[in-house]
């Protein structure tokens, strides 16, 4: 949970200190009969997000206090942890309490409230709670204490009742990014998590782990846990009820406040932010989140974010920075689903239908008052969150509630509780009250509990469909110690309940831990061909019961269809050894398409500690020419990037000359090291890159120059142990006229180069002097004289870009000055840009500094600097002229040339993998790279992945044979797509970017003895079907065409340039760098990107696309449902009939063949018929006029 009171919370202390009387209730019962005003939100003010579904009060003060984390017993009992003193004076002496809840006479609300136990060394509101039968697990840091209620009468009594330390060593007892509520998995072990402040534990059976980052327990940084591996916290990890068995599950979180374990083994959690950055997240075993440095956890997100990481502006409701989890390192695992800003806090995913509900994630955030809810699915290889809604929010009139939802749990007759701890977090006030709500069915029937029998294997059995987790776990649990002889009862469930995924999977853990039986019967579940989660469950069981045979399973699953499963046996390789699982790693890169982040993840998680014999062995032998690397063996080396993976992926750099997203995302494999060696040698490398000619552009400058000194630095955090202070003194002030005055003076430039000297100490010009502020090679260039002496004389005027920061930080004994970057108030810690040009990270909240933000800029005024108006005017006139020969300045501009190169931010090169084929051959189209191959056989197209709204395209074109044809689809209608998909015509509707060879035209009228007059071979843009489009001029003596306004195309064999802009329903299009032709008004303006083939060969290379808005919603693409095919028995077109080389052979069974001379060009059915006349598919129509068949009235065919 987001700390309430954590930026002002130690005056808050003090302000209490001094202003409340200190005497707390002797204990909670006293406290309770306490007269106090009892507040809470109103039924009437919840907005609530399911129209079948009743919200109503269950328990309110003072039968609860400032609930923080709750669970439901097997009799449903619901056991709470309070805030009573969160973040406040000890208000109950004795300490802070379990307390239990109970509806005892069935009215469906509260009417028992009783003290499980008290203690006073634990920590205000304790964050976590767990029920399993009578062992109750609390979460309160620094340990995990269990509880047996031996007598279960739900009172702790010490000489009956058993208290345990479970699991100690989680740090910051006050902090509430530590240890949270303990969740029942379906294996019937336990899981937990914990936020960044660390841990250091040590379990019975002898594991130790240690965790820990920047932001807490700085001591773990770097030090291996027993099992060799660095953890940075927050973490998830699993253990044995017993205590043994503890491994991590996932880890590098900021604050995992709660999470969930599905029936099917995935893990869930809801990530606290750092401003606008709140996320919904599946967890795949072993992912590192990204929150700290991916290797160690030492620096902070702030530390290392890059300019071109950040969307443009800043919004509290959407993320702002990529940085913040890491999304472009290696390692890093996607971050899910980003909200914004919030503080989320207690989650559930609900399995059981009783609320109609099942499938879908709740997650409580405090921040926005209110309880979302998304639909997570498995989609590909991984597990998508999707989108949040509210599910349970303040109506619009009551927003000002002080709704501070802090839990949601399901209780065993499936109806739904969620707590307010009942706050005003902007007021910093503690109302001391609470409520409990719950959600039911309307117009049902009450729900009851039903009795639960833990006692027998018929009555485990029962429990395993409980609606509450832990319930269910629990008899997982116990199930498993009851052996083979639970097999027969479990197996009649699992038939049973074969249909119920999520009942399903509960027998499927269960049986995995049964004996050989049990296992024999889950791995039936390994062969099925037609459900990817049966076979994926089934895995992770045998892998957890029997990890001895994992590595037998996983060669054969490595193969498997489902990319789900390819990714599970990925996860599972970890620990294995490399000589074991060589093959399978081989045959899990073999399907990698490159592309899914989620299944790269899972395989760097295979690779783990293999990393230099997998690349040396397993990946460049695949891929041996680094010049010629497809995005596939690209995004391996990016994630192994080892020494010689680094190595060859800066030949492929070289050779490929990338966009620069492409380029930012590759050259991040050099932000990645395992030691100093690698840090220096990827920093050499990234240098060099950068001076190569085609990385001169500001944007890859950009680039290199953010990597360089925010990754590949070496700096050590500083305790003010220094001083750097910037010069003050330069000589005896003078007086000095306006710049205008100054700049009618005749300049001496000689002179001011001999004055410079005295830049030199804070700038570079010309490769000399030191690099404190800008560079003023090339900075006099585009100023007049006028604007160079008034920066001069006027320095504090206006700041520098880049410079904008200056501070003077001021410890106990010293002082540092210069610029700042970098700045994180997290890890309390900065860079600053000291006089001389290095660079410092200050940790300046550990050294109890103080930053003093100025609003004056370093760099000393004409008058400081002792200069007269003419040494002015003298410099002012060599700084014009500073550049030296041949080195032209570059200009830092975000503005393009038209059309765009292709390299700046946004574009992505296409390949053969981004096209699939709608009605071609499978030979028809054919890819080296990013060239494409194109024999012109049969007529149709292949399209872009997905669908596209705003967009630029940019690619060559060239034909090989005179006269050909082809073409460019812009927004090509799905609904059209699908019916050729399904064999139903050739071109799609759409906006047509013609693709014509110079001899068209006149191939066109010998042929069709026509003029060429209705179309060009310049660029000509036009719709097909029924797209609406508004023509540029010059127009089609159609109307509907939009002619070129020049003619700059080039004949065959030889490569012409089209760049598309297709932008809110306007297509412009240029040819070889003109633009020449367009149109607006387009409707539909969304659909397919899709490229032609019609008849004759033709390439297309260098096809780069950049998308300008979020793509449309995919759909499935319509299937086409034929007409069926209508016979022309009888007809009196039957036959054959000729015409300028082609025929048509008209059947009596309805089909109708094309022919050009002997060539079959294509067949078709016959949809409808006249007594004179048919149509084909594709609205072909004939009509026969005496002896002569008018076809599609462009065409006249005789008979022979």
């Amino acid at each position: 949970m987001k700390s309430i009171f954590s930026r002002y919370k130690y005056l808050f202390l003090v302000h209490l200190a001094c202003t409340w009387n200190l005497t707390g209730a002797p204990d909670r019962e006293s406290f309770a009969k306490e007269k106090r005003d009892i507040q809470g939100v109103p039924v009437e003010a919840f907005a609530l997000g399911n129209e079948n579904l009743k919200l109503e009060l269950w328990a309110r003060s003072p039968l609860i206090f400032s609930p923080v984390a709750m669970d439901f017993d097997a009799k449903g009992r619901l056991w709470l942890t309070e805030g009573i003193d969160y973040n406040q004076r000890l208000r109950v002496d004795t300490g802070r309490s379990i307390i239990v809840l109970e509806d005892k006479d069935g009215d469906g609300k509260a009417d028992s409230s009783q003290v499980f136990v008290t203690e006073k060394e634990i920590r205000h509101a304790p964050l976590g709670i767990a029920v399993f039968d009578n062992r109750i697990v609390l979460s309160a840091t620094p340990s995990i204490i269990v509880y047996t209620d031996v007598n279960r009468n739900a009172v702790f009594e010490p000489k009956i009742d058993k208290r345990e330390i479970f699991l100690t060593g989680f740090k910051n007892k006050n902090h509430d990014h530590t240890v949270h509520a303990v969740v029942g998995a379906p294996s019937g072990q336990w899981h937990f998590s914990f936020g960044n402040c660390g841990a250091d534990l040590r379990t019975k059976d002898g594991r130790h782990f240690l965790s820990g980052c920047y932001y807490g327990y700085p001591e773990a940084i770097g030090k291996p846990s027993s099992d060799g591996e660095v953890y940075v916290g927050g973490m998830t990890m699993r253990i044995n009820p017993d205590g043994t068995g503890l491994r991590p599950t996932g880890e590098n979180m900021r604050n995992p406040h709660d999470m969930f374990v599905t029936s099917q083994g995935d893990v869930l959690q809801s990530d606290n932010d750092d401003p606008a950055h709140c996320r919904s997240s599946w967890i795949m075993e072993y992912a590192n989140m990204g929150y700290a440095d991916l290797k160690d956890g030492s620096r902070s997100w702030e530390e290392v974010a890059k300019t071109w990481e950040e969307p443009a502006g800043w919004n509290k409701s959407r993320r702002f920075s990529r940085s913040h989890w890491r999304e472009n390192y290696p390692g890093a695992f996607p971050p899910g689903s980003i909200y914004g800003a919030g503080s989320p806090t207690g989650n559930l995913f609900i399995e059981d239908e009783t609320l109609g509900l099942a499938g879908t994630y709740l997650v409580c955030c405090m921040v926005r008052k209110e309880i979302m809810a998304c639909r997570p699915k498995l989609v590909d290889a991984q597990i998508e969150v999707g989108e949040h809604v509210p599910f349970i929010s303040l109506k619009p009139a009551d927003k000002g509630q002080r709704f501070l939802p802090t839990d949601v749990a399901l209780a065993p007759d499936g109806s739904l509780f969620f707590s307010d701890f009942y706050n005003d977090t902007s007021r910093r006030t503690n109302q001391v009250s609470g409520s409990i709500y719950r959600i039911t069915r309307k117009n049902h029937p009450r729900l009851k509990t039903p009795e639960i029998d833990f006692s027998s294997i018929n009555g485990l059995v029962e429990a395993l469909a409980s609606p509450a987790v832990n319930v269910r776990s629990h008899a997982a649990a116990q199930l498993v110690r009851h052996g083979e002889k639970a097999f027969g009862k479990v197996n009649e469930f699992l038939e049973a309940q074969k249909d119920n995924a999520y009942l399903r999977s509960r027998a499927i853990w269960v049986l995995a831990q049964l004996g050989e039986k049990g296992r024999a019967k889950v791995a039936e579940f390994l062969k099925v061909e037609d459900d990817a989660e049966k076979t994926l469950v089934a895995y992770r069981a045998l892998r957890h019961a029997d990890p001895n045979g994992t590595i037998d399973r996983a060669k054969v699953l490595a193969k498997s269809k489902f990319l789900s499963v390819r990714r599970e046996v990925s996860v599972s390789l970890r620990d294995i050894a490399y000589a074991e699982c060589k093959s399978v790693i081989g045959d899990l890169i073999d399907v990698y398409d490159g592309r899914n982040r989620y299944y790269l993840e899972a395989l760097g998680v295979a690779f783990t500690n293999k990393e230099e014999e997998v690349y040396r062995e397993l990946v460049a032998p695949r891929f041996p020419n680094p010049e010629k690397w497809s995005r596939t063996a690209k995004r391996l080396a990016w994630r192994l990037h080892t020494t010689e993976a680094i190595r060859d992926l800066d030949t492929c750099i070289r050779s490929q000359l990338p966009p620069v997203d492409e380029f930012r995302f590759l050259a991040m494999a050099f932000a990645s090291f395992r030691n100093d060696e690698e840090r220096k040698e990827r920093k050499d490398r990234l240098l060099e890159l950068g001076k190569l000619s085609e990385f001169q552009p500001a944007h890859y400058q950009l680039s290199i120059r953010e990597i360089v000194e925010k990754d590949l630095n070496n700096l050590e955090g500083e305790l003010m142990t220094a001083s750097y202070p910037v010069p003050k003194n330069f000589g005896k002030p003078t007086k000095v006229s306006s710049p205008v005055e100054i700049a009618k003076l005749k300049g001496d430039a000689e002179n001011g180069k001999a004055l410079a000297g005295k830049c030199y100490i804070c700038h570079k010009i010309a490769g000399a002097g030191a690099p404190f502020g800008p560079d003023l090679t090339h900075w006099g260039k585009q100023r007049s004289i006028e604007q160079i002496a008034h920066e001069i004389v006027s320095p504090d005027a206006k700041l520098a870009h880049g410079y904008e920061q200056p501070i003077r930080v001021r410890g106990r004994n010293n002082v540092a000055e210069g610029f700042m970057s970098n700045y994180s108030w997290h890890a309390g810690s900065l860079k600053l840009k000291v006089m001389g040009g290095g660079t410092r990270k200050i940790l300046f909240r550990r050294a109890g500094a103080r930053i003093d933000h100025l609003k004056k800029s370093w760099m000393p005024s004409a008058s400081e600097l002792g200069l007269s108006d003419q040494d002015v005017c003298d410099l002012a006139h060599f700084l014009k002229q500073s550049s030296p020969e041949g080195d032209a300045p570059r200009k830092e501009t975000a503005k393009e040339s038209l059309p765009p190169k292709g390299h700046e931010p946004g574009w992505e090169i296409l390949a053969g993998d981004d096209f699939v084929n709608v009605n071609c051959h499978a030979d028809t189209w054919s890819w080296k790279l990013g060239h494409a191959f194109c024999t012109g056989k049969p007529t149709g197209v292949i399209r872009y992945r997905e669908p596209l709204k705003n967009f630029e395209l940019l690619c060559e074109w060239m034909h090989k044979k005179k006269g050909g044809n082809s073409g460019v689809f812009v927004w090509a209608t799905p609904q059209s797509i699908g019916r050729l998909a399904a064999g139903h015509g050739r071109l799609p509707h759409g906006i047509e970017v013609q693709v014509l060879d110079l001899g068209y035209a006149e191939v066109y009228t010998k042929r069709h003895k026509k003029p060429a007059d209705w179309f060009t071979s310049h660029g000509d843009v036009f719709p097909v079907g029924p797209v609406k489009m508004r023509p540029f001029p010059p127009v089609a003596p159609n109307g509907k065409r939009s002619f070129p306004s020049k003619e700059t195309t080039k004949g065959i064999n030889q490569w012409n340039h089209y760049y598309v802009k297709a932008v809110d329903g306007e297509v412009r299009l240029w040819v070889n760098g003109e633009e020449v032709s367009g149109g607006d008004g387009i409707s539909p303006a969304s659909g397919y990107l899709c490229l032609e083939s019609e008849g004759a060969p033709v390439e297309f290379r260098n096809i780069r696309l950049r998308k300008l808005s979020s793509s449309p919603r995919e759909e499935k693409i319509p299937t086409f449902k034929p007409k069926p095919t209508i016979d022309l028995k009888g007809h009196p077109a039957l036959g054959k009939w000729y015409y300028g080389g082609h025929s048509r052979e008209i059947t009596a069974e309805g089909i109708v063949t094309l022919r050009e001379g002997e060539n079959v060009v294509w067949k078709r059915r016959c949809i409808s018929k006249t007594k004179d006349g048919f149509v084909l598919e594709g609205n072909l129509r004939h009509q026969l006029n005496g002896d002569v068949l008018n076809i599609e009235n462009r065409y006249k065919a005789k008979r022979k």
